[in-house]
């Protein structure tokens, strides 16, 4: 109920139309903040986990339980890959070849390495429109390399803030945190975009601006409704008095390192 509640107030609300016709009340912010999995990348495929159930020896139901529930320690950089792997294994007292580790190592990286276009393009969008923007996801240190590498698009992103390497995971809010000093901005002027409820719960508690994010098109309506940003053509909607116009709204560049 908490969480549907936070859903409700923070993530399906709407500005209030003005009492004058197409004056706009929408929010201006002048950075965003991307999940990755779901969100810039698609969905791990359910053949995606059966070849590494397959690779480990455990039934496809009992490996996807052991995945996500070994899976902070990993995200958090308290363990490496081999070890994760082994402490899978090792629920169902299997073990492991270093071959089958490396194996392991590279399904679970590729199959988080599919772009979600419409996203990517959005990203892509902000990106020529002068918005900073900013990755900030749950992933261990293997898989984070490989996604930074075989992921062209994140080149367009001035930071790439992953747990593995600030020892804390969302929705913790250290890492939210961290991202905050990084950006050199209020949270009020930054947009944050997650898949997870209780991730955008996380960030609206520090006074981020944060949209539940589902699929591109209803999640772009939502933003365009709301804040006075760009989005993709199909996001706009079709009465809106004040659409974003990209020659006379531009954000001031913050502050880099």
């Amino acid at each position: 109920m908490h969480v549907c509640t936070c859903i409700i107030r923070f993530v399906h609300d709407t500005a209030k139309p003005s009492a004058i016709q197409g004056f706009s009340q929408k929010h201006s912010v002048r950075a965003v903040v991307f999940d990755y999995g779901n969100v810039l990348c698609l969905e791990q495929t359910l053949e995606d986990m059966k070849g590494m159930a397959l690779v480990c020896g455990i039934p496809d139901e009992r490996f996807s339980e052991l995945y996500w529930k070994l899976r902070p320690p990993y995200d958090r950089g308290d363990i490496d890959g081999p070890a994760y792997w082994t402490a899978v294994v090792g629920q169902q007292e299997l073990g492991l070849s270093r071959e089958q580790i490396a194996t392991l190592i590279k399904l679970d990286s590729e199959s988080i390495t599919r772009p979600n276009q419409g996203a990517v393009q959005w990203a892509e969008l902000l990106h020529q429109e002068g918005f900073p923007l900013a990755l900030l996801s749950n992933m261990p240190l293997e898989l984070s390399r490989h996604v930074t590498k075989s992921f062209p698009s994140l080149s367009t992103f001035e930071y790439l803030i992953y747990s593995c390497d600030y020892g804390s995971i969302k929705p913790d809010l250290a890492i939210f945190r961290s991202c905050l000093e990084l950006l050199k901005a209020p949270p009020q002027d930054i947009l944050y975009l997650d898949d997870r409820a209780e991730n955008v719960e996380a960030a609206v508690h520090l006074g981020i601006n944060s949209v539940l994010f589902d699929t591109v098109e209803k999640t772009a309506a939502r933003v365009e409704r709301r804040f006075d940003i760009p989005v993709p053509s199909y996001g706009r909607s079709r009465q809106s008095g004040s659409q974003y116009n990209s020659t006379n709204r531009r954000p001031d560049r913050m502050e880099s390192d």
